[in-house]
């Protein structure tokens, strides 16, 4: 996954996460997971204003 794929599906990720994860994460589901996750855990912080 490039960093403009994962821009684009994960949008809530910051960008120095993002910026991290595609090059240090070499394993493709792990990464995916990982930035699903962080993903999921931004919609919950703005949608209980956390």
């Amino acid at each position: 996954m490039t960093l403009a794929q994962a821009r684009k599906r994960f949008p809530l990720v910051p960008d120095e996460i993002l910026k991290w994860a595609v090059q240090n994460i070499s394993d493709q589901r792990d990464l995916e997971i990982g930035l699903f996750r962080l993903e999921q855990t931004r919609r919950l912080q703005i949608k209980y204003g956390a």
